[in-house]
């Protein structure tokens, strides 16, 4: 059973930014204060697009939602027929009347102690890719930039835009997951970014008494909080489900049910 929109909706707006200092990153988060959480009647999602971009989607009925006029989305620049980057949203604010370039991101991390350095070091894709270190460089490096390139200038000159009267920030999502059974020292991360643990395959077997029951979701559905359905189904057929996409070296979010209101969030890493 897939989660509905709504759903998948509720659980962007849950999922909190990841804070950093000035020092960790000089861009200021951006806050929905006042969104209306139910999806209009005629909203409606492409089809047969990646995570990333179906909540750049649900930030768009988020803006549209508030007192935003939204001006540009996905603004792909070019010039002598080579990409320079794209800017993910452009918008005013219809109270304060200030311009806003956001860049957006969401995301799933693992924490992982044992690599050196900062929290941010530690913080690592399912997949063992998709660094949070990497990504917070080429934020400040290239996608934030590129809005005072020269070649830029045409594009906003289209929709009646002065770079000097935008105000840049992010809107980071994350949900972050520690390995099972560890103390976490870090005290730089909140206890709310932590949705759940990771798990080895052998150490699951915490999970085999016979009340837990489970489900593994699309990827559309992980952001989404998890809801009891028909299609779940106990710790042996499970553990055929999962071994199976670990096999195929991929790091599975599941669903464990106590009761239909009792749940937790979870993954199942290959490595």
């Amino acid at each position: 059973m897939i989660s509905s929109l709504q759903q998948q909706f509720t659980g962007f707006l849950a999922t909190p930014q990841l804070v950093f200092t000035a020092g960790e990153f000089s861009y200021s988060n951006f806050e929905l204060r006042h969104v209306n959480e139910v999806l209009p009647a005629h909203f409606m999602m492409p089809t047969s697009i990646r995570l990333g971009q179906r909540m750049e989607v649900f930030m768009e009925a988020a803006l549209a939602s508030e007192n935003y006029q939204l001006l540009s989305k996905n603004l792909q620049l070019i010039a002598e027929k080579k990409t320079l980057g794209e800017l993910d949203f452009i918008f005013r604010n219809l109270a304060t009347e200030e311009t806003i370039h956001l860049e957006m991101v969401c995301k799933f991390y693992f924490y992982r102690p044992e690599i050196p350095g900062s929290w941010i070091d530690k913080l690592i894709g399912p997949n063992a890719k998709d660094k949070l270190r990497y990504k917070l460089d080429r934020l400040s490096s290239h996608q934030f930039p590129i809005l005072y390139k020269p070649e830029t200038k045409a594009y906003l000159d289209k929709i009646d835009l002065n770079v000097k009267i935008l105000k840049q920030q992010i809107s980071f999502k994350a949900q972050l997951y520690v390995p099972f059974d560890i103390r976490l020292k870090e005290s730089r991360i909140p206890e709310d970014q932590i949705q759940g643990f990771y798990f080895t395959i052998k150490q699951l077997e915490i999970f085999s008494r016979s009340e837990f029951l489970f489900y593994i979701p699309r990827k559309d559905d992980w952001v989404s909080t998890p809801i009891m359905n028909p299609e779940v189904y106990n710790y042996s057929i499970f553990r055929k489900k999962i071994s199976a996409a670990l096999i195929e070296q991929r790091s599975c979010m599941f669903w464990v049910f106590e009761s239909k209101t009792k749940f937790q969030r979870h993954f199942a890493t290959w490595w």
